[in-house]
């Protein structure tokens, strides 16, 4: 019996079986990464495509080392996809370049700094560099410190979801020279969704802003 393989990964992914999609990487690495990206879409909101982007994450930390090139070439296509002259629309560009820098960074790390320039200058990676520049961490801030005065910045946007998710991203980076403007947005209660802990999660700013380091950081 012929196996649908896109269904079969579709399913892991929203099951988040990580494990069983690193196992069909196994037997077949370019086959899952395949249909791995190709849940890689749409809203921000859609949660299938955060699991995807964990999925993603998960392979690369398994077989990275193995296919250098093959997740080289997955950060690569992201890298044109937020470029004008490509002509497409760049879903989740920079999500998938920190799932798979975060998975193997000795690898590679040297794509931070192309990954923030590219999405601060599309507008439709706003979101997703913010929330890159959180999940990647304190670990990262060397690389990430010639554009922390853009990240700051997006403190005093007028949308609440890039507010809120700047106020995340920089809690995440204990990046306490910001803390004196986050701390004054204590009653900001502008709604915005934030992916942690495999789950996509609805927030206030004002929740973030209250939470305790340990929280934040965990």
């Amino acid at each position: 019996m012929r196996v649908d393989y896109k269904k079969l990964i579709t399913g892991y992914i929203t099951e988040q079986n990580y494990k069983a999609i690193v196992e069909e990487g196994r037997e077949n690495n370019a086959r899952a990464l395949r249909y791995v990206q190709m849940n890689i879409w749409g809203d921000y909101r859609n949660e299938q495509r955060w699991h995807a982007i964990s999925a993603l994450e998960a392979l690369a930390e398994a077989y990275a080392d193995q296919y250098e090139e093959i997740y080289r070439n997955v950060i690569r296509r992201a890298v044109w996809a937020m470029a004008d002259e490509s002509g497409n629309v760049p879903w989740a560009a920079p999500e998938m370049m920190t799932a798979v820098i975060k998975a193997c960074p000795q690898h590679y790390k040297e794509f931070i700094k192309i990954m923030i320039t590219n999405g601060l200058d599309s507008p439709m990676c706003h979101l997703g560099v913010l929330w890159s520049v959180g999940y990647l961490g304190r670990e990262y801030l060397d690389e990430m410190e010639p554009f922390i005065h853009r990240i700051v910045k997006f403190l005093d946007h007028k949308d609440g979801e890039l507010r809120g998710t700047a106020v995340w991203a920089l809690k995440q980076l204990q990046y306490e020279p910001a803390f004196d403007k986050i701390n004054g947005m204590a009653d900001d209660d502008a709604v915005f969704w934030i992916y942690e802990d495999g789950r996509l999660q609805q927030k206030t700013i004002s929740q973030i802003v209250d939470a305790g380091e340990e929280e934040i950081c965990a």
